[in-house]
């Protein structure tokens, strides 16, 4: 009777540990390494709807808007699979996600070219369909955060969520925690003014020009520490001036030195 080494068996747990835990282990070393969690690329800059707590809303004002450049998108994820990027990657920022009729090839880009990546969106669900939603998860979603904006319960979406259950999280917008937008949606007395932020430290956001901002509450590109058409995404992100802001908002106190961080609430 033929007996496995256990040297052999050995090598084969620690191949199936290593190849299980990959993700966790790149994430890992990637943090130590200082390399964000998350990155929002702007791929389309247009939302249908005007919710009132958002920069959408008419009550704002308006921005410069338009669709990114298909081959700045694939140079940014080109940039993060160089070194097998394990973060989460999200294709947007305060658009709508489905209107952008690229998603699934940029999902598919992502996927093949970052295997250990969390590809995840949010949408507000008036465009998902049963063949949309099962193309994207063949070209390898991780989640889909489907928000219904409206009062009345939708089948529609109750049936995807429940059909594509390990794909999909369904919530009410009446169930958001809804923040200030760096003051700019409500004004009321900031409560975290003397806390550390650890946002621009853990997240890259790019817009659809590629211009990277200081973070998801920069609608307005207030804060501009590079594009991405010029630099590459780890140029910008350890460049001296963001090194800088990260540090600063890092001490207690460091937002009241930031005009768009003193009143966020985030």
């Amino acid at each position: 009777m033929n007996r496995t080494p256990k040297k052999l068996l050995r090598v084969r747990y620690m191949n199936q540990f290593f190849k299980k835990n990959l993700r966790k282990l790149l994430k890992f070393y990637q943090r130590k390494k200082g390399i964000f969690r998350t990155t929002s690329i702007e791929t389309y800059a247009f939302c249908n709807r005007k919710c009132d707590f958002c920069f959408n809303n008419e009550r704002f004002p308006d921005r410069d808007k338009g669709i990114m450049e298909e081959s700045l998108y694939f140079k940014i994820i080109d940039e993060l699979a160089s070194i097998n990027y394990a973060g989460r990657i999200s294709p947007h920022f305060y658009g709508e996600p489905l209107l952008d009729k690229r998603l699934t090839k940029f999902v598919a880009y992502a996927r093949q070219k970052c295997p250990n990546a969390y590809i995840r969106f949010g949408t507000n669900g008036d465009f998902l369909t049963r063949d949309l939603l099962a193309e994207l998860v063949h070209c390898g979603v991780s989640r889909v955060f489907v928000t219904n904006y409206d009062d009345i319960k939708k089948e529609n979406l109750t049936k995807l969520s429940q059909e594509f259950s390990g794909h999909v999280a369904l919530r009410s917008y009446k169930d958001m925690c809804v923040v200030n937008r760096a003051g700019a949606i409500f004004d009321k007395e900031n409560p975290n003014i003397d806390k550390p932020c650890l946002q621009p430290s853990s997240q890259l956001v790019v817009n659809w020009k590629g211009n990277v901002l200081l973070c998801c509450n920069d609608y307005y590109e207030q804060h501009i520490f590079g594009n991405v058409n010029d630099k590459t995404t780890f140029e910008i992100w350890k460049s001296k001036e963001f090194k800088k802001y990260r540090k600063l908002l890092k001490k207690q106190g460091g937002r009241r030195q930031i005009d768009i961080c003193r009143n966020c609430d985030l």
